[in-house]
């Protein structure tokens, strides 16, 4: 096997091959580490490194394996983590000037399942500023580029991670998602991102701050629908160090996998997407719904009434939540914050009580509508972001230009990458992105599965599907 060989890896396609002997972790391990290597100083996907430690495990893991103590399919799989989760002895920054030299003495509760599983830890991949934006242009640890095209962004906050499973420098990878920060690296790279329901994977471990309580999940990327199936069997299941994870019974996801979706329903939201969309996000998304339709599922209109106000709930949660945590760094580090995030969460600072719980009365409200919605379909589907990646230079000027207009990527309704994303971590539903196509200048468009609570299963149905029909995840970014 040599590096190039890594593009076309996948972890249902390499784990019977590592169980079996044929392929050695420790040799898959040293290819990774030569790939990050190599690409990393062009896509600044990795901030830390953990190469000696990925080594030792990797030897662990081939020695296990060959006296026939095989943990499961992600034993000897190497992985990759954003760096605002907890890595006992390994830097965490947060992507934040203020965190440059923490070393937590614990591991978050997912970095510990992943280790009990077997798999290789490779390092700690680059995010947004305290997970506070969409682009992972980081002022202190400098910006990632995505693979397609390096003069545009990933995505964020998690786009680290998502250009680093897109550029084949890791298998998996573990981010996380308080508006769409997994999902929209994930369309804007073309790999896949899931945002399990809320409460499905422990947030013990994360960093306070980088993400609201309510509305903040870990999420997976991965290359293939049926590797997410992998990782989420994992990392999913109650946690007594979270007191909001949940109980409910870990499914055996990967028996979904291959199931068939004839005769199921597929809804479709009027209006809220709609204007959000520029004309080759919605072409795309079209025609994804055509191939879902000709796998015998049925599109069906859905009405969610109280859409509009989502943005101003989740905005009223989320940032109220988040900078709850921030107190002590505000008062005694205020200008170790970029001024863009140290503006907004003074910004937070001033939101009353009353909104906030106001906000709550309406989200339940939106909820109640959710519910009524997945009693007449099975899944729900919407674009993932409105457009492709941005330029790096559109970000900085704050504009885009598409279909003769000029559309601005902040507005009340929030940033462009968050606008077709929240409504779901308001509502805390499953969401899954998938690529369903590209653009005229060869960049990924995403599109969301979307389904009732703890239906992760059923988003793995439709996404695997729709994925083998269309077999978009078989192309690559040219990286040389």
């Amino acid at each position: 096997m040599t590096e190039r060989d890594l593009e076309g890896l996948t972890i249902a396609g390499i784990s019977r091959q590592i169980r079996s002997g044929k392929l050695s972790p420790l040799e898959l391990t040293d290819l990774f580490l030569d790939r990050i290597k190599r690409l990393n100083p062009a896509l600044n996907a990795y901030v830390t490194l953990t190469e000696g430690q990925a080594i030792a495990d990797a030897k662990m893991a081939e020695k296990e394996i060959h006296r026939g103590k095989y943990r499961g399919p992600l034993h000897g799989i190497p992985f990759s983590i954003k760096d605002n989760l907890a890595t006992k002895g390994v830097r965490t920054t947060a992507g934040s000037k203020i965190l440059s030299e923490w070393v937590p003495d614990f591991d978050a509760t997912v970095v510990t399942r992943l280790k009990e599983a077997g798999a290789v830890l490779l390092g700690k991949t680059n995010m947004h500023e305290w997970a506070g934006g969409g682009t992972t242009i980081n002022p202190y640890y400098g910006t990632t580029y995505n693979p397609w095209d390096l003069k545009r962004i990933p995505g964020g906050s998690s786009g680290g991670s998502a250009a680093a499973v897109a550029a084949s420098m890791c298998l998996a990878s573990i981010g996380t998602d308080n508006a769409g920060s997994v999902r929209n690296p994930a369309s804007l790279c073309g790999v896949v991102g899931l945002k399990a329901t809320h409460g499905r994977v422990s947030r013990f471990g994360g960093v306070p701050g980088t993400g609201g309580f309510s509305t903040d999940h870990f999420g997976i990327f991965t290359k293939t629908v049926e590797d997410c199936a992998l990782v989420l069997k994992v990392i999913a299941g109650g946690d007594p160090k979270d007191p909001l994870s949940s109980d409910e019974p870990v499914a055996d996801y990967s028996k979904s996998i291959g199931a068939k979706i004839k005769g199921s329903k597929l809804g479709v939201i009027r209006g809220y997407f709609d204007e959000l969309m520029t004309s080759e996000v919605r072409s795309a998304l079209d025609e994804a719904i055509r191939v879902l339709e000709s796998l015998g599922i049925k599109k069906e209109e859905v009405s969610i009434p109280h859409m509009d106000l989502i943005p101003a709930v989740q905005t009223a949660t989320s940032r109220v939540e988040n900078v709850a945590t921030q107190d002590h760094y505000l008062r005694t580090r205020p200008r170790d914050y970029s001024p863009e995030l140290l503006y907004r969460h003074i910004c937070s600072l001033m939101i009353p009580a009353a909104t906030y719980v106001t906000a709550q009365r309406v989200r339940r409200l939106i909820c109640q509508e959710f519910e009524e919605a997945f009693n007449r379909v099975q899944v729900v589907v919407a674009p993932t972001t409105p457009t492709p990646a941005p330029t790096i230079e559109e970000c900085r000027r704050g504009f885009i230009e598409a279909d003769g207009r000029r559309i601005n990527l902040s507005d009340f309704r929030g940033s462009f990458g968050t606008r077709c994303t929240h409504p779901f971590n308001t509502t805390g539903h499953p969401a899954i992105s998938v690529c369903c196509g590209f653009s005229s200048n060869g960049l990924p468009v995403g599109m969301q599965i979307v389904a009732d609570y703890f239906k992760e299963g059923l988003v793995f149905q439709v996404a695997h599907a729709y994925e083998r029909a269309a077999k978009w995840y078989q192309r690559k970014p040219q990286i040389r």
